[in-house]
């Protein structure tokens, strides 16, 4: 009976990597993560509790854990080099726990604050959230023609409310907002949810807000999930250069949260090693093949959130007519296993897709990986016969790739024996 269960599982799993292998990777929220960065993963000190703040060690703690707060002094290391950031905490979970555990510790029932709306792209579950935990919302004013929000009527929106907070939480992004912009109550706090650009700013070809909220007294704190274009493990990570707020949402831990999983903590400082080396490298080709294949479907006359403004960020928005439009493409490319977005929002023109070029930007290929979904998407559009789109696809999954701008096999391996458990 237990080989049976067993052999039921190894089913589920073999049959769930075979179906992900056999796809063209275009989601906007997904990543491939290094050998490297999941060597962490398998550490003995995934098991051990750290207790308290991220920045001052707690003594009333678990025997040992003064060892493990040394990695919170090396993460604020890393961040002050790749974000401008004094302060690192990456205690929560994922974005979404982070985002939660902010508004949980800033705020108290009944603050009004300011929140981006799903319609130009913000995350869905932001105003559940805030309901949730009694939070009056606002949406912040948004341009569409702009595509980026309204700041006159933001600001003067401020002045006559004087809210508590603004959280721009943005999950559909082409053009980075300019924070800057906006005018800040004394006692308001910005949030800024960057979980789609982190590896984008830290790779220097996203604009980094730190070089504008680069003061202790600046109230404002960028943080978001680590699996994106910083492509590490599901983590949260919560930054700011302000020493009060920093007190403040320290006591995320233990109030809201204990077991902070420390392996994957362990792993997002790996990754954040490999992104000071190859970041740059690696953020400059996004951007590169974003270019391209914007250029490439716009000459195959796909309609182009944006137009030929080329998009700042890894996503790209294909809009389209109506719904039957849509659903046409978005069905397609299920059935030939191509990973996109659907998205029926006012910022598509009401009808999208969303693609994300993050992950298949991490290898190298021997073919012209641009070229080919470019024919591809072309051919969808156009109805050609399947058999010609089937070529096209299974040129793509017979290409040879290899995983680009991590460390190499032999070094990843040297790092591995030295240490004892991994």
């Amino acid at each position: 009976e237990i080989m049976d269960t067993l052999h039921k599982f190894e089913q589920l799993y073999n049959e769930a990597v075979s179906t992900y292998k056999n796809q063209l990777p275009l989601c906007a929220a997904e990543n491939v993560v290094s050998p490297f960065s999941k060597i962490m993963l398998s550490s003995s000190l995934q098991e051990k509790y750290l207790l308290g703040a991220s920045s001052t060690y707690q003594e009333n703690n678990f025997l040992g854990s003064d060892k493990l707060f040394e990695f919170n002094i090396f993460l604020n290391q890393l961040c002050s080099e790749l974000y401008g950031a004094k302060y690192a905490d990456a205690r929560t979970l994922s974005g979404i726990n982070a985002v939660t555990s902010l508004l949980m510790t800033l705020f108290e029932v009944g603050d009004i604050i300011y929140i981006s709306s799903d319609e130009y792209g913000g995350h869905t579950s932001i105003k559940k959230i805030c309901r949730r935990l009694g939070l009056i919302t606002r949406y912040i004013p948004y341009d569409y023609d702009k595509l980026d929000f309204d700041y006159e009527q933001l600001n003067n929106a401020l002045t006559e409310e004087n809210p508590k907070g603004i959280l721009v939480c943005l999950s559909d992004v082409l053009f980075q907002p300019k924070l800057e912009k906006i005018d800040l109550p004394e006692d308001c706090i910005l949030l800024y949810d960057a979980t789609q650009t982190l590896g984008l700013i830290a790779g220097k070809e996203n604009k980094n807000p730190f070089e504008h909220f680069n003061s202790r007294n600046d109230n404002f704190i960028m943080f978001g999930a680590t699996h994106k274009t910083l492509p590490g493990v599901t983590c949260g990570l919560i930054l700011t250069n302000n020493p009060t707020l920093l007190q403040k949402y320290e006591t995320i831990n233990p109030d809201y949260l204990r077991n902070t999983h420390f392996h994957h903590i362990l792993s997002l400082i790996t990754t954040l090693i490999e992104f000071e080396k190859f970041g740059k490298a690696y953020s400059q080709n996004i951007r590169y093949m974003n270019e391209r294949l914007s250029q490439k479907l716009l000459q195959s006359g796909f309609n182009l959130v944006g137009g030929e403004r080329c998009s700042e960020t890894h996503q790209i928005w294909i809009s389209f007519s109506n719904q039957n439009e849509l659903s046409a493409f978005f069905e397609a490319c299920c059935r030939y296993g191509i990973s996109v977005t659907k998205r029926e929002k006012k910022v598509y023109n009401d009808f999208g897709i969303r693609i994300g070029l993050q992950e298949i930007a991490r290898y190298n290929w021997e073919t012209d990986i641009i070229e080919t979904i470019a024919i591809i998407f072309t051919a969808i559009k156009n109805n050609m016969p399947s058999e010609e789109i089937t070529k096209h696809v299974n040129n793509f999954l017979n290409a040879k790739r290899t995983l680009n701008y991590t460390f190499s096999e032999a070094q990843v391996n040297h790092f591995k024996k030295s240490l004892h458990d991994c």
